[in-house]
């Protein structure tokens, strides 16, 4: 083997050399990056599933049920009003007649003393409600799944609500690249249809 074809073989193996180490370091640095990317995505979601929380809390507050869907929600945000309450403990007294005297009963007093902007109070003036429905990070593609409704506990009802960021929304954009590492079933969410919680599944 002369020189000529020693050096092309030399050259041809070491290309080889550097296309395998750029392929192996690329399969080590795909779940880096997509790690990254859902750190990042997931952070923005679940503080944008907190504000809707909130939401659903002052609502639950005032009408003792969670709104049942996100124009509900949204609308509530821009025009609705937050009771401004007072509680004070207090007692009374009454006629038992089984025992037949008087007797002292505890009561608490609720006076309302006015009513405050719900998006005032939440977020601020400027704050931006319509925003509440979407995804972070999917410019404005997918929104969030909502719904409420009661369920029973024991023998008693309670409201429920769940909002959900499904994965197959928030990666949409990046699941045929990544689609090995994300979980299509998974996705965060506040809430739950069948308990009743306000926790996140992060928590």
């Amino acid at each position: 083997m002369n020189k000529k074809v020693s050096l092309v073989v030399n050259l041809v193996l070491l290309v080889a050399v550097v296309i395998l180490g750029y392929n192996l370091y690329e399969i080590i640095q795909e779940p880096v990056r997509f790690q990254k990317i859902k750190e990042q995505r997931y952070t923005k979601i679940k503080e944008r599933l907190e504000q809707i929380r909130d939401v659903q809390k002052t609502y639950r507050a005032e009408y003792n049920e969670f709104a049942k869907d996100l124009n509900s929600l949204i609308a509530f945000v821009d025009t609705g009003k937050q009771s401004i309450i007072v509680r004070k403990d207090s007692s009374f007294m009454y006629y038992d007649e089984v025992f037949q005297q008087e007797r002292s009963k505890d009561t608490t007093i609720v006076r309302v003393l006015g009513y405050k902007n719900v998006k005032e109070s939440l977020f601020g003036s400027n704050f931006d409600a319509n925003k509440l429905q979407y995804i972070p990070m999917t410019e404005n593609k997918f929104k969030f799944e909502m719904e409420a409704n009661k369920i029973k506990v024991g023998d008693v009802v309670v409201p429920v609500f769940e909002a959900r960021a499904p994965n197959v929304d928030v990666f949409a954009d990046i699941m045929g690249k990544y689609s090995d590492f994300i979980d299509k079933d998974y996705g965060l969410k506040v809430g739950s249809m069948t308990e009743p919680t306000l926790s996140g599944n992060w928590k």
